[in-house]
């Protein structure tokens, strides 16, 4: 056999034999077709235009005009750095800037006064007009040159044109010409006597303005509104003031309209009030005219402003003005560009960058082509199997050869085949494939080709500069928060950084193949249809000449296994080549195990995201705490509280609910006071099916909303109009399934049968610690009784009852006493030993009805000590088939996810200890199995430090809001300790180091 030329001659990469190699031959009887694909209607398009787009470059200039298109881009760039490093255009005012102009108020003129007059009306179309009159008392020190004023209007609002016009100006009320400048965004108006001014002059401005409101959502109801929330400053007004008058009019029609009272504010940095406006009533007769005045002295940059809020479809909306779509989509200008790139870059793989064809036809042969494995794997684009090739190409092939020799070659061509294919060897084959010489030796040889020219410029440049001006873009609308909220800046980031990168990527990677190159593919083509035919791969031998061609044409992962499987034959079980299998990459166990490991953390965070924490106390309540919008102006004075137990028509148990609250309503915040209440809606995972009747004020029903949180419904009014003083609240809600599945009490606490249980909770836990029940000044608590009845012959039928308390029998653990029941009207025998104030408690039965009351009222000592620190309500058991709506199936559920967060940590613990264990054994021992890459090490390394983390972060998480004695702290503490110390001493002991007997192999191989 003829021998091949070294893969290390300088002439590797010649091109296959003549015979095989010369395009005229004709088409041999057994010769393989190679029809090339055809390209999509789309590539074939967009490539020609990308290949015209060359040709007239070319054209039209060299060298000279590549350097232009590539300096244009670089200007680009710059300009992307320049927003992204360099200064904010046109920034908010900073509180430093607004603070540190009050210091040169004095510099320019000061106004006395400030006076405008708006009249807004809907014009034909049913547009809003304005038509605004501002006066302005100005007074000019006599150390100021200053021979007039300047006035900011705004030209742009909420994506509307306002197109000021009939502009007209008057100085000490003589008629002058106003200079006008406009800008995208603003008109400056320009008042100017023509010599310098002193003293006290009076400036007159008139001019009409349009669409000043736009559709917005009403916080209060959550409808959609037309709004008018207009600052009578505009966009400037860096002077000082002593006196402010505004009137709003607008005509009886627009005012009927309203959904509440305007508002008038006025503000400087974080200091600022308002008052609702009351129409005047010595108006213009048919209008209605709102003021807001102000007679204290404010600094520079204030703003005043008033707010309208109509119903919907009060005016017609004009189209959004083309600044504000400019100024809202231009910033996805660069991501479209780059989104057009990828299209002309795929375009170009695949059509104008294309390999070269070779013939139509190819045979098959066993003679191997004069090139080395790693060229030929780049001209087939086959990158994982690469090493096999390399590997089986080394292996001795003449017969005298030493078998110490032929066997370790024979060993690590295994383990290469081994690897083969697999997942976890697909980086190193990667790196190996794009980063090593033969990329460019393949190149250099005129086997690949790199597509130069004007196009492939413009891939590698324009993205960058594109995503430059795309990240600079970001930094300076993120100044601008109403634009910001248009779009999203970060994923639109993400984007043009992904996109850019793939478009530079098939540029930078893009190597079609030449003439020879393509024909050296097809005799690779015609090795692989050999290898099929005689099955090379599966018969061998192993040293055969094709054999490290063929593994590249074929599945890496089948060559793989097929090449193990032959050479695991030829190897045999001799002593010296004894352990070759031992694997030192990533197996699917292995990836398993380190997989698992680096989805604990994540897990567990989804956990405490989705999970609550069965351990936390102090639990915040919206409508106590007065968190819903408009609830924090609202106080309950009083409250009285009835619920009504029966048993409906379908078997399910039905509590009624009427609450009735004094509740004092304060009108001084910019919000509609509303009113908020919440109750249990779950109780251990089964729904109660609650539902709010109605909510009456001062007898009339009003809008309410609401919504489930966690096991609590939520209600809170959706009022509009603004109420103020003390009003009378009433609250109609049914428990449409109050009964649910729970163990009953019998065999200790929680240790007795399945019981049907009605737990009904009037206040919940923290009820008397609400913002929203306290009298601020006195900190007197607010009275309350809470009555509860029940039909005598199903009250009967409970085996247990009464108002819900703890166990006082208990050890001193607060917080941790089991709930028991104070049976009706026996208040005073359950909590003698605890001082109890201003509580009183009845029983009686009239009509066949048990009714049972407990009453709260004011004392000297302040907020009494109530029966329970949790809910305040009723528990009555009944034997279980009682009611229909009991779930046992669904407290099952929800007593595993409430055990889970303390199972899966106490669970991590236990086996972090238990694997760190074994690795400080296998470390002491000196197994080899804890040196060297594989399952156990992987679980020693990965595993048991990655369960410590995730449970540590568990047990904070469980642990954090507890009280120092509870008893889970030292059960997931101690545990947690063992595990950090278990470890930390399994890594140092089992540090990796040479295996015994790759000590040996290397002393043998020497």
């Amino acid at each position: 056999m003829t021998r091949r030329r070294s893969r290390h001659d300088d002439d590797s990469a010649s091109a296959p034999t003549p015979a095989a190699a010369d395009p005229a031959s004709s088409m041999p009887d057994d010769a393989l077709r190679d029809d090339r694909p055809r390209h999509t209607p789309l590539w074939a398009l967009l490539s020609g235009w990308l290949l015209g787009l060359e040709a007239w470059l070319r054209s039209h200039g060299g060298r000279g005009l590549r350097r232009g298109l590539r300096l244009f881009w670089a200007v680009v760039a710059t300009a992307g750095v320049v927003l992204l490093v360099g200064p904010v255009i046109n920034p908010p005012l900073t509180l430093d800037d607004i603070t540190s102009s009050a210091s040169h108020a004095t510099d320019d003129w000061i106004a006395r006064e400030f006076a405008a007059d708006y009249r807004i009306e809907r014009d034909a179309d049913g547009r809003l007009r304005a038509e605004v009159e501002e006066r302005i008392a100005a007074n000019f020190p006599d150390d100021v040159a200053a021979t007039g004023i300047q006035r900011v209007l705004a030209a742009e609002y909420e994506g509307h044109s306002l197109a000021p016009s009939s502009i007209t100006a008057t100085l000490d009320g003589e008629p002058v010409d106003a200079e006008i400048s406009r800008s995208p965004t603003q008109v400056t108006v320009t008042i100017d006597a023509g010599e310098r001014l002193t003293g006290d002059h009076d400036f007159g401005l008139s001019y009409r303005m349009s669409d000043l409101a736009y559709v917005a959502v009403d916080e209060a109801s959550g409808a959609s509104i037309d709004l008018l929330e207009w600052d009578v400053f505009g966009p400037s007004w860096p002077q000082a003031f002593s006196g402010l008058d505004v009137a709003i009019t607008l005509p009886d029609e627009l005012a009927d309209r309203l959904i509440r009272e305007p508002r008038g504010s006025l503000a400087w940095t974080l200091v600022g009030g308002g008052e609702w406006l009351e129409a005047e009533a010595d108006g213009e007769p048919g209008h209605s005219t709102y003021r807001l005045t102000n007679e204290q002295n404010i600094p520079p940059h204030a703003q005043a402003w008033f707010t309208m809020s109509f119903e919907a479809g009060t005016f017609e909306m004009p189209p959004p003005s083309p600044l504000f779509i400019v100024q809202s989509f231009g910033p996805l200008l660069p991501l479209a560009l780059l989104a057009i790139a990828l299209l002309f870059a795929l375009a170009a793989r695949a059509v104008a960058w294309a390999d070269a064809r070779g013939r139509p036809w190819f045979v098959a042969q066993h003679e191997p082509p004069q090139v080395t494995p790693g060229i030929a794997a780049h001209v087939l684009g086959a990158p994982r199997a690469v090493e096999l090739g390399e590997a089986l190409e080394g292996l001795p092939r003449w017969k005298r050869a030493r078998p110490a020799e032929v066997g370790r070659a024979r060993v690590q061509a295994a383990r290469a085949a081994r690897r083969t294919g697999r997942i976890g060897d697909l980086p190193r084959a990667l790196a190996r494939y794009w980063f090593g010489g033969d990329r460019r030796r393949i190149v250099a040889d005129g086997l690949r080709r790199v597509p130069a020219g004007f196009v492939r410029d413009a891939f590698l440049a324009a993205p960058p500069a594109l995503v430059l001006v795309q990240w600079g873009l970001v930094r300076q609308l993120s100044h601008q928060a109403k634009l910001a909220v248009v779009w999203w800046p970060v994923a639109f980031v993400i984007a043009s950084t992904v996109i850019a990168a793939i478009v530079m990527w098939i540029a930078w990677s893009s190597r079609p193949l030449t003439r020879r190159g393509a024909l050296l593919k097809q005799h690779l083509l015609g090795i692989d249809a050999y290898a099929d035919r005689t099955q090379l791969l599966d018969r061998g031998p192993s040293n055969d000449p094709a054999l490290p061609y063929a593994v590249l044409a074929t599945d890496a992962r089948s060559a793989g296994r097929r090449v193990t499987a032959l050479l695991d034959a030829e190897i045999g079980d001799t002593s010296a080549e004894r352990g070759w299998r031992t694997p030192g990459y990533l197996t699917w166990p292995r990836l398993l195990v380190i997989g698992a490991s680096l989805l604990l953390l994540p897990g567990m965070i989804a956990m405490i995201a989705l999970v609550p924490n069965p351990y936390e106390r102090g639990i915040r309540y919206a409508a106590f705490d007065q968190d819903v919008p408009g609830s924090l102006w609202t106080t309950v004075e009083t409250a009285d509280i009835v619920g009504e137990l029966s048993r409906a028509s379908d078997g399910r148990a039905v509590l009624h609910v009427t609450e009735r609250f004094e509740v004092a309503f304060d009108d001084s915040s910019s919000r509609v006071p509303q009113f908020a209440d919440q109750w249990r809606n779950r109780v251990e995972g089964q729904t109660l099916d609650l539902r709010v009747d109605a909510v009456r004020i001062d007898g009339d029903d009003v809008p309410f909303a609401t919504e489930q949180v966690r096991d609590t419904l939520l209600m809170h009014t959706t009022l509009t109009e603004v109420l103020s003083g003390t009003r009378d609240v009433e609250v109609e809600y049914t428990l449409g399934s109050a009964a649910v599945a729970a163990t009953g009490d019998e065999g200790g606490y929680g240790t007795g049968p399945t019981v049907d249980r009605v737990r009904w909770a009037a206040l919940i836990e923290n009820w008397d610690l609400a913002s929203s029940w306290r009298d601020h000044d006195t900190q007197e608590f607010a009275p309350t009784r809470i009555e509860f009845r029940v039909a005598d012959d199903l009250y009967a039928l409970a085996t247990e009852s009464g108002w819900i308390t703890r166990d006082t029998d208990a050890a001193d653990e607060a917080r941790d006493w089991p709930e028991s029941v104070v049976p009706f009207g026996g208040v005073d025998e359950a909590v003698a030993d605890l001082e109890m104030h201003g509580v009183e408690e009845t029983t009686e039965h009239s009509d066949g009805t048990l009714v049972a009351s407990v009453s709260f009222e004011d004392t000297e000592f302040g907020v009494p000590l109530v029966l329970t620190v949790d809910d305040l309500g009723v528990r009555l058991d009944f034997p279980a088939g009682t009611f229909v709506g009991p779930d046992e199936d669904d407290r099952r559920a929800w007593q595993a996810i409430s055990v889970l967060p303390f199972a899966a940590t106490l669970a991590l613990e236990v086996l972090a200890i238990l694997i760190a264990g074994l690795g400080i054994l296998a470390g002491l021992a000196q197994v080899p199995a804890a040196f060297r890459p594989g399952v156990f090490r992987d679980l020693v390394v990965w595993f048991a430090p990655l369960a410590t983390l995730t449970a540590a972060v568990g047990f904070f998480w469980l642990c954090g809001d507890m009280v120092p004695d509870h008893p889970v702290l030292p059960m997931l503490g101690w545990p947690l300790v063992a595990a950090i110390a278990a470890v930390v001493a399994a890594l140092v002991l089992t540090a990796r180091k040479r295996a015994p007997e790759e000590i040996r192999d290397e002393l043998t191989r020497g």
